[in-house]
């Protein structure tokens, strides 16, 4: 398949939101369902390194849609791409939900090994990507080796002050509280001087409401 041929099936004339560019994917994915690990690998790189935010986005659609494939690729590509993604938008949309709990908990050696590495990196990009990674699967599963490693990704970015790093500690907190509530009191009661003032009136908001406003 061309380039040209390729771009015109992911991003159809007059696709410029999100669910359009959903859409695309969908029924590409659909028609490659066959298509291997390795070709998705360069099709995620191609998108990825393209300076357009939405070719950027396509990366993060195209692996929810091939999940398959997507269980086969090396966690450590992530760190890799990572190094073309700028801000929350660019960084969520290509870490957020996709690698699901049962999916880490498969490799975990490398996955905590990837998150650990990402969290201590200069590149505070990769800093908020290590716990945007975790704050679904802690949502969903009660394996303690999550939320043991979400508290110690947290520990090591608490005292950060930009909110790009202050958001993502305040959304893997409330998102541990569906599965590991004891856990997260007990963290904010011991933590309550270092961590960022807005993770902990979003969470204990959370904990008393469930909502992170605490309206």
């Amino acid at each position: 398949m061309t380039k040209n041929r390729l771009y015109a099936e992911l991003f159809p004339r007059g696709a410029t939101t999100v669910p359009e560019l959903r859409k695309a994917a969908k029924i590409w994915a659909k028609r490659n369902a066959l298509i291997s690990p390795q070709e998705l690998e360069g099709l995620l790189i191609a998108c990825i390194t393209d300076p357009r935010p939405m070719v950027k986005c396509m990366g993060g659609i195209l692996l929810d849609y091939l999940p398959l494939q997507r269980k086969s690729l090396n966690p450590f590509l992530y760190e890799k791409w990572l190094d073309h993604v700028t801000g929350w938008g660019e960084i969520d949309a290509i870490c957020y939900g996709h690698v699901t709990a049962e999916e880490m908990l498969a490799d975990f050696t490398n996955w905590k090994r990837l998150l650990q590495t990402l969290s201590q990196s200069e590149n505070i990009n990769k800093r908020r990507a290590a716990m945007v990674f975790l704050t679904k699967p802690v949502k969903h599963s009660q394996d303690l080796r999550l939320s043991k490693l979400a508290f110690s990704l947290i520990d090591t970015q608490k005292q950060e002050t930009s909110i790009l790093i202050t958001k993502a500690i305040s959304w893997v907190l409330r998102n541990l509280t569906k599965n590991h509530r004891h856990q997260v009191v007990s963290y904010l009661d011991s933590n309550k001087d270092l961590l960022p003032k807005i993770a902990i009136r979003e969470t204990l908001n959370k904990l008393r409401t469930g909502r992170k406003s605490g309206v």
